[in-house]
């Protein structure tokens, strides 16, 4: 029996999309290029076994993401949440995400949400990871979405939030701070 430590196609492709999740969080609001268009990479690369994961609206994804041997959770009691923002119920049903405790802050959420980068609502970006300040455009979020954000981030409780747009994506850590303009 002879083991290869090369890695598969799959084993590249899940650790790119990996290496894109942790880089956005580093800095926030830069755009990152996934390796594959859509949730399914990215879900791949964090979901296992010890994992609960939250869908709205999307059986495909759902069945996709079981598959990875996640188990499925109420919205309130999820790790990973898979969820549309664009408009304001979907917005008002994600007020139950989880924001962690004191103790344990990362017990919170990771909200994955489709957008629109690079055209939209114009947002000023500031904290650890931007040097000064960042703006950028983020369309198919309805506008309440920020509001709710800026109540339910207490750093450092709250949720980290990444936006995909295909191949592209932006992540924003709980510890930025997000103005409207």
């Amino acid at each position: 029996m002879s083991l290869s430590l090369t890695p598969t196609a799959d084993d590249s492709r899940t650790n790119a999309a990996f290496d894109a999740l942790m880089w956005a969080l580093g800095r926030p609001g830069l755009i990152r290029t996934l390796p594959f268009a859509g949730f399914e990479t990215l879900a791949e690369s964090l979901l296992d076994r010890e994992c609960t994961f939250y869908v709205a609206d999307d059986a495909a994804l759902d069945r996709r993401l079981a598959d990875t041997g996640a188990h499925r959770a109420l919205l309130d009691r999820a790790e990973y949440v898979f969820a549309p923002l664009g408009c304001a119920a979907e917005v008002e049903a994600l007020s139950a995400l989880r924001s962690g405790s004191l103790a344990y802050p990362d017990e919170a959420a990771t909200l994955f949400a489709p957008a629109r980068i690079g055209s939209g609502q114009a947002l000023r970006l500031t904290g650890p990871g931007i040097k000064g300040s960042l703006t950028i455009e983020i369309g198919g979020i309805d506008p309440s979405f920020w509001a709710m954000r800026e109540k339910a981030i207490r750093y450092p409780l709250g949720w980290d939030l990444y936006l995909v747009d295909a191949d592209r994506l932006v992540g924003l850590p709980r510890s930025t701070k997000i103005e409207v303009l």
